[in-house]
């Protein structure tokens, strides 16, 4: 494994054609912290049994205890970044992954 994820919420910002929304989505890190990819839509919580529902529905929920982000145009493609410092987004490492 090169890194790790975790959900965030992402602000989508109004366009002229759709209101601004929050949506929970799947962001990807490599093993500094630093964002590599994020999904294109939002994440919804799925399970084979009610016990594995819940259990999704609980990482879902973890998003709202980290900063908001957003995404941001750059002169070369998109990077995520946080809503109220306006700082590129980063992840704590899960410890099991710290060398």
């Amino acid at each position: 494994m090169s890194g790790f994820w975790n959900y965030r919420v992402i602000f989508c910002e109004a366009t002229k054609d759709e209101a601004a929304l929050y949506q929970i989505h799947e962001v990807e890190y490599n093993l500094n912290g630093k964002v590599t990819n994020w999904s294109e839509t939002g994440a919804a919580p799925f399970g084979r049994t009610v016990e594995e529902l819940q259990a999704d529905t609980d990482r879902l929920k973890s998003a709202f205890e980290k900063p908001i982000l957003k995404v941001v145009r750059q002169p070369r493609g998109y990077t995520l970044v946080e809503v109220e410092s306006g700082e590129e987004a980063t992840a704590e490492v899960p410890e099991s992954l710290k060398q």
